[in-house]
């Protein structure tokens, strides 16, 4: 399977990357990227099990020692979407605002 980002995710991934290296170290910035790679990986052998269901069609995992979630949505047999990275420190009530 291809992985796409939307544009929402990229900005989003951004916004993350550049707040891990402005707060912490860059083993933090190292840790959160593999972490989306890890992922990215899962999901393009098709292993949806093994995250968390968000809604019908969205699913989420925890990256970047546990604070970061990022939501994905398989979009056909051939493609999954990345559709944001979202700081589950912030108001949960923005997901619903930047989820497409």
């Amino acid at each position: 399977m291809q992985i796409e980002l939307s544009k929402v995710a990229k900005q989003t991934l951004r916004h993350q990357i550049e707040f891990l290296e402005k707060t912490w170290s860059n083993k933090e910035v190292i840790t959160f990227l593999q972490d989306v790679k890890r992922v990215s990986a899962d999901l393009k052998e098709d292993r949806f099990k093994h995250y968390q269901k968000y809604t019908k069609d969205i699913y989420s995992a925890l990256i970047g020692k546990k604070h970061i979630r990022m939501f994905f949505r398989k979009e056909n047999n051939r493609t999954v979407k990345v559709l944001l990275f979202f700081d589950m420190r912030q108001d949960p009530q923005k997901i619903i605002d930047l989820l497409p």
